[in-house]
């Protein structure tokens, strides 16, 4: 009977016991859940507030046109606003030469409108070489995108060479595109040729007016008809991450009108290194070009070579270019016009220099300095440089104020003998 009698004794001493140490250890369970959900919870709401300031102010251009006060008198928006990830794009331009893969094709068409005011023509120019007061310097329509797993295509067509009488001109990309994998894209047709940063880049997002004195000279029109292979070489090892090559037979027609028998041969290699971030290209064109009639020439090479760089750290962004090769021996025109200063085996050499540097996310102020020796039309030198200040108004357009010192005209396409402009761009 005694043994009973003890054991209901220690179980009852015991059990409070083992209760409490339970207790305990739950509690303490429960104090860390509660402490990793609040944790969790602040910065859920930390990004939620992130994502509603965002939105806000990304609605906020659009709620309110733009008009003189906004651009002039709206208050400093704080330096943390800057994007570094939509600046570095910006200045490196990743997807410089890119296929049109990952574009959706619609019935709408993508529009872009340039309109520029231009005075203080420099001196040696006359009203063409320098037209001055308010001009529209590109209306264009896009339809691009992909049609299939395997297809895509581009049409843009551009209405500001029609009132000039250059019907030729009005259509500027009319390509087709296949793809084989997803590293390689095939292209024909009429398309900007694969040749270094400037050439390439679309005058609606280009900070400066215009390209550099050397994409005008060496490739009027930026175009031509041919043919493209271009590859990503990410799937090689990890070295060949961010290169791609481009290589493609082209007709050389110095602007849409095939003036010779031969064929281009144009090559270029890009690699974006994003960790640093850099990117860099060479490129090189073997080709031929036409000669007076009745002047004795060794040879009618027409070859170029180029290299370019593009560097961005923080809100500081710098890109460099350089282009040489043989002096064209013609304008840029429907009917072959020779350049008056050309002469057999001489080289033309041109390149230029870019600063930007990121006030805000939505403006930054810029320049350039612009040089090309070996002008086929006046024989000399043309030096320049261009500084000025550009400001996002919301998500489709943008203004820009440029000044420019020059030391004579430039000619060619693309050519800015004025001092001054403001340009307004709309992308839709």
């Amino acid at each position: 009977m005694k043994i009973p009698v003890l054991l209901a004794i220690l179980v009852s001493l015991t059990s409070p016991v083992a209760s409490s140490q339970d207790r305990d250890t739950r509690i303490a369970d429960l104090d860390k859940k509660l402490a990793a959900a609040r944790e969790t919870a602040s910065a859920l709401q930390k990004t939620i507030d992130s994502l509603a300031t965002e939105l806000a102010s990304l609605r906020q251009p659009e709620n309110a046109p733009p008009s003189a006060t906004a651009l002039l008198g709206a208050p400093a928006e704080p330096l943390t606003e800057v994007k570094p990830d939509g600046f570095k794009s910006q200045i490196l331009r990743p997807d410089l030469g890119g296929d049109e893969r990952d574009a959706k094709m619609t019935g709408r068409p993508g529009l872009f409108i340039q309109s520029r005011y231009q005075n203080l023509p420099i001196a040696g120019t006359t009203i063409a070489s320098a037209p001055s007061n308010f001009v529209l310097t590109r209306m264009e329509s896009r339809w691009s995108g992909r049609l299939s797993d395997k297809v895509g295509m581009g049409f843009e067509l551009q209405y500001h060479p029609a009132p000039m009488g250059a019907a030729a001109e009005i259509v500027n990309d009319a390509f087709v595109e296949y793809y084989p994998s997803e590293q390689i894209t095939i292209r024909a047709g009429q398309f900007v040729k694969p040749f270094g940063f400037d050439v390439q880049q679309s005058s609606s997002i280009r900070e400066s007016p215009e390209r550099g004195m050397f994409a005008g000279y060496f490739f009027p029109g930026q175009r031509d008809r041919g043919v493209l292979v271009s590859a990503k070489l990410d799937s090689i090892g990890a070295a060949w991450k961010g290169a791609q090559i481009y290589a493609g037979l082209f007709n050389g027609n110095r602007f849409f009108v095939d003036n010779n028998r031969q064929l281009n041969y144009n090559v270029r290699f890009r690699k974006v290194l994003d960790n640093i971030p850099l990117a860099i290209g060479v490129s090189a064109q073997l080709g031929r070009q036409i000669f007076p009639v009745g002047m004795m020439v060794a040879t009618t090479s027409e070859n170029l070579y180029g290299a370019d760089v593009q560097w961005a750290w923080r809100r500081f962004g710098i890109r460099g270019e350089l282009m040489g090769g043989d002096m064209p021996s013609t304008l840029v025109s429907l009917q072959s016009e020779f350049t008056p200063r050309f002469r057999p085996g001489a080289h033309s050499v041109g390149g230029a220099v870019f600063t930007a540097f990121a006030l805000t996310r939505h403006s930054q102020i810029y320049a350039r300095y612009d040089q090309f020796n070996g002008d086929p039309v006046s024989g000399q030198n043309v030096r320049a440089f261009n500084f000025g200040y550009l400001r996002k108004l919301g998500e489709h357009s943008r203004v820009a104020a440029d000044y420019q010192f020059k030391n004579r005209p430039s000619f060619n396409d693309d050519f800015v003998n004025t001092r001054f402009q403001i340009v307004w761009n709309v992308v839709y």
